[in-house]
């Protein structure tokens, strides 16, 4: 074999694989973009049932009242409803059945307890906990009700007239089932004197719905 023939069939080899090393990197861009474009389509499918999700919800919306669906959305079942508050002067000369007012609110998860007026308004439906106590002034009784949409449910006592009684507290607590928008607060059914300040505290607590 003479050199020529040779250095020919070394060129053609070298050729011969540079050739092959260029088509197995064509093959394996075809590979990459035909991925690509299967991702792709998964993409434009995706986004077409999302589309089609979207206009069956707009459909079914139509005609609602966003706004009172609005509005009890800002309660969901994951927001807490819990206060307490007290009272941080002393209260006398309530009438009988006087909402007693606990200005000092140092809890109220879920905004529903109104300290100006005493009252509790249930802003979603459910098992709550109620739990109240009213000190009374030495030498002096009174006699507090616990009650539920103008409903007397529970009540508390202490008289305080024995001599050296000192202090007496006038407490308890009650569990009930309430529905949205139910009024819930303490009154005063009898007092002979003032109610002492700090002491008497009114709490509530949602437990389950």
């Amino acid at each position: 074999m003479t050199v020529r023939n040779l250095f020919l069939i070394c060129l053609f080899g070298i050729c011969s694989s540079s050739e092959a090393s260029q088509n197995q990197q064509l093959l394996d861009r075809i590979e990459a973009l035909e991925r690509t474009q299967t991702e792709l389509m998964h993409v434009v499918e995706r986004l077409s049932k999302s589309d089609s999700c979207a206009k069956a919800l707009s459909a079914k919306c139509n005609g609602i009242d966003l706004t009172h669906l609005n509005k009890r959305l800002e309660v969901n079942p994951t927001t807490p409803v819990a206060f307490s508050a007290y009272i941080n002067h002393s209260v006398d000369k309530l009438v009988h059945g006087a909402v007693i007012p606990f200005e000092r609110v140092t809890t109220n998860e879920g905004n529903a307890f109104n300290g100006g007026t005493g009252i509790f308004t249930c802003p979603k439906s459910g098992l709550y906990l109620f739990m109240w106590n009213v000190m009374v002034d030495q030498g002096h009784q009174t006699q507090i009700s616990f009650v539920v949409n103008g409903a007397t449910r529970r009540w508390s006592y202490a008289v305080a007239t024995a001599i050296n009684a000192g202090y007496q507290n006038a407490a308890n607590h009650d569990i009930v089932r309430l529905n949205e928008g139910d009024k819930v607060w303490i009154a005063d059914d009898y007092a002979s004197g003032e109610i002492h300040p700090h002491h008497t505290t009114f709490s509530g607590v949602l437990l389950s719905q």
